[in-house]
């Protein structure tokens, strides 16, 4: 965990050690032009309200930009060709330190700055992606109804059920630190998944006939599996390609142009093998494999 605590930068430090732990407020003010995205096309979870934002079209409402690919023990950084526009920060570690001197908590992304008030207002990307479906429609140019009111809580149900069981499951199997705690959570992430692919056998979304925010939770794990979880993370009990349910939804997702557009899969690839340098130690970053689609 990198954590800042009480202004102060800790790159290894875990949040339960934390004097105190800030959170921000999401913003309860809709103005276009008023924030800015910053989020990562290498992470999953910021991922989400990106797909929001371009999904619905509210790229103009609300600009957008992500952080380089490499990171290392500062962080999160900008260079020349991932810039920040909005401050003289040289990284996220920098851009709290200036904006929220005291503050204690996670760096990560995604952030929502307030470019009027140059202050973060989020850095939940659940709650974001949630606001940015739901309040934001007026301002959106493809609106669509990705959290319809019938479904709002099975939406949020299934959402938390996939952050524990796939999203971050990825995660506790990659950083796994001896065999017990990877086949436990190997065996956890593929039982989830053999249960959506016997869900999407008879349905094209998760939740029905329409495509709903949840889909829009569960497809940034999808397209980082091949290049990166089943190589990089040892997620490899059983490739996605056998989870013919899985993957003919994941090919139908990504071939909407406002969803193919938020997928890069070298930025991905640069970030995990360069940054986790304990689970790969000298950075090399595979030629493949090879994603047909």
């Amino acid at each position: 965990m990198a954590v800042l605590d009480k202004g102060v930068w800790f790159p290894h430090k875990e949040t339960h050690e934390l004097s105190s732990n800030d959170n921000f407020s999401p913003p309860e003010i809709v103005e276009e032009g008023r924030y800015h995205l910053f989020m990562s096309y290498a992470c999953p979870f910021a991922h989400r309200p990106f797909l929001v934002i371009n999904y619905l079209g509210l790229e103009d409402a609300i600009s957008i930009s992500s952080v380089a690919p490499k990171r290392d023990d500062a962080g999160w950084l900008f260079d020349d060709d991932y810039p920040n526009a909005f401050s003289s920060a040289k990284g996220l570690v920098e851009l709290h330190q200036q904006a929220h001197p005291s503050y204690s908590g996670e760096v990560a992304v995604p952030i929502l700055w307030d470019k009027k008030e140059s202050k973060i207002v989020g850095n939940d990307s659940s709650t974001m992606a949630m606001d940015f479906a739901s309040k934001w429609l007026s301002l959106a140019k493809t609106p669509y109804e990705l959290v319809p009111a019938q479904l709002k809580e099975d939406i949020i149900s299934l959402n938390e059920w996939l952050h524990n069981n796939v999203n971050r499951k990825v995660y506790h199997l990659g950083f796994a630190k001896d065999q017990v705690s990877y086949d436990a959570a190997s065996n956890m992430l593929f039982t989830a998944l053999e249960e959506l692919d016997l869900k999407l056998k008879s349905t094209p979304f998760l939740l029905g006939q329409t495509l709903t925010l949840s889909d829009l939770f569960l497809l940034p794990t999808l397209v980082r599996f091949e290049a990166i979880y089943e190589v990089h993370f040892k997620a490899n009990k059983k490739p996605l390609r056998d989870f013919k349910n899985i993957y003919r939804y994941m090919l139908n997702l990504v071939a909407d142009h406002r969803i193919r557009k938020t997928i890069d899969i070298e930025h991905m690839k640069l970030h995990y093998y360069f940054s986790h340098r304990h689970i790969n130690p000298n950075g090399i970053v595979p030629a493949g494999p090879e994603i047909s689609w």
